[in-house]
């Protein structure tokens, strides 16, 4: 699974890929609104405006599965019109070989923004040795769990309109440890 950090990577990859057979315009141009404009109308699409990073901060509960919040951070940015925020905790029992949590809430670029739907559409099912990838619905939201079951280590990522929350879960009790600690968060502003 790749981490919310590629999501700007995948739709610079999908909005980049086109059709082999479209006629392709080598022309440059000098508006540098063309690009603002763009953004503009991307972000225009999302029915909110970008949740502020203390917002997205107040999401990380103190406590999550019985654990403690060991550390946290929150940013924001904004590149070329897209605003983009972020916030993160880690949870863990204490020992460094134990189990542990890391919850990322990012919103400002989830389902829709140009061809980012697309993952909306993409339905992953496989499992291979130990290892399992599942295409879930989680409180009417497209997720995807990934899953270990010989290191009890996965990831869940859950895509809302504009956001994207991911659970990356380290030495797991349980798979189900991972929706157990999305149902503890509070994300109803999503």
């Amino acid at each position: 699974m790749l981490p919310i950090r590629f999501l700007p990577l995948l739709f610079l990859f999908f909005t980049a890929c086109g059709d082999p057979d479209a006629e392709v315009d080598n022309s440059v141009t000098s508006d540098p609104t063309t690009a603002t404009d763009v953004a503009a109308h991307i972000q225009g699409v999302n029915e909110r405006s970008v949740l502020d990073k203390d917002a997205l901060k107040a999401m990380l509960p103190a406590k999550l599965l019985g654990m403690e919040r060991q550390e946290s951070s929150a940013n924001s940015m904004g590149v070329g019109g897209f605003d983009i925020a972020t916030a993160s905790a880690t949870y863990h029992t204490g020992d460094s070989g134990g189990r542990r949590i890391t919850v990322t809430v990012s919103d400002g670029m989830g389902g829709n923004l140009a061809n980012m739907g697309m993952v909306n559409s993409f339905t992953i099912d496989s499992e291979e040795g130990s290892k399992s990838t599942k295409t879930l619905q989680i409180d009417g939201h497209k997720a995807i769990r990934h899953f270990d079951q010989s290191s009890m280590n996965g990831t869940l990522a859950v895509i809302f309109d504009q956001s994207v929350v991911q659970i990356e879960g380290r030495r797991l009790n349980r798979m189900e440890d991972l929706e157990s600690a999305f149902s503890e968060l509070d994300v109803d502003d999503l």
